[in-house]
């Protein structure tokens, strides 16, 4: 596997049939995740997007084919690797932010910090949040509650707390979906400054058309595969 190629997936698929019915999601998917690209993936409600994001986030395991990360199939990992996976080497961003309600914008971020590294020196997690939030636009937000911010402001303090370990890769699932116009077009503005000021790899699940125009890369899917976009199809 090239240098240049953080994650890759080969001929993947899942089945559901707890029902009793099988239900193919994902017919097999090959796909390649470049170092440092703004992949967007679109493709219509139930065309596969979430469970694919799920599956190279490791959050679910696929009835068949390969996910490989960093030259290592993830399927293989131990438990302890899976764990610095999800922990250090990925992060992830969804539709909904899972802000702690009773933590300050600060304190949320410095969460997967706290739990990847519990003897690490706190004023030095926090120090580190701190800048993160900066970055994200929401230096003078620091000390705020969830509920005493918009909904664009949480969905910049969840970006913040996932690029907190210094992942390799950001998942996001939809992360504009709850966002109004305003709100979401700072949201893909953020996702395209740490794409292109600080080199962070993000793939980026959307129905939003206006992510797509600030992407490196797009890719659609429907039906559970991998298909050319046709611009007249609704998303």
């Amino acid at each position: 596997m090239s240098n240049n190629i953080f994650l890759q997936t080969k001929s993947l698929c899942r089945v559901f049939s707890e029902t009793g019915e099988r239900l193919e999601i994902l017919k097999g998917i090959d796909f390649e995740l470049l170092k440092n690209e703004l992949c967007v993936l679109t493709g219509a409600s139930g065309s596969g997007k979430s469970t694919f994001l799920n599956l190279v986030g490791a959050l679910d395991t696929p009835t068949s084919g390969e996910i490989i990360f960093e030259g290592k199939n993830i399927q293989k990992m131990t438990s302890k690797e899976k764990d610095e996976y999800h922990s250090k080497k990925v992060g992830f961003v969804f539709q909904f932010h899972h802000l702690l309600s009773e933590f300050t914008a600060v304190e949320n971020v410095c969460v997967p910090a706290r739990i990847a590294n519990p003897f690490e020196d706190l004023k030095k997690i926090r120090e580190h949040a701190e800048e993160l939030l900066v970055t994200v636009g929401l230096g003078d937000r620091l000390k705020h509650l969830p509920n005493e911010l918009s909904g664009g402001e949480r969905q910049r303090v969840a970006v913040a707390r996932a690029l907190m370990n210094g992942p390799d890769i950001i998942f996001a699932d939809e992360p504009s979906g709850n966002l109004d116009e305003k709100n979401a077009k700072m949201l893909n503005e953020l996702f395209k400054k740490l794409n292109e000021e600080f080199n962070q790899t993000l793939l980026v699940v959307t129905h939003d058309e206006r992510m797509a125009e600030y992407a490196t890369r797009r890719v659609h899917m429907r039906g559970g595969v991998i298909v050319p976009f046709d611009s007249k199809e609704a998303l």
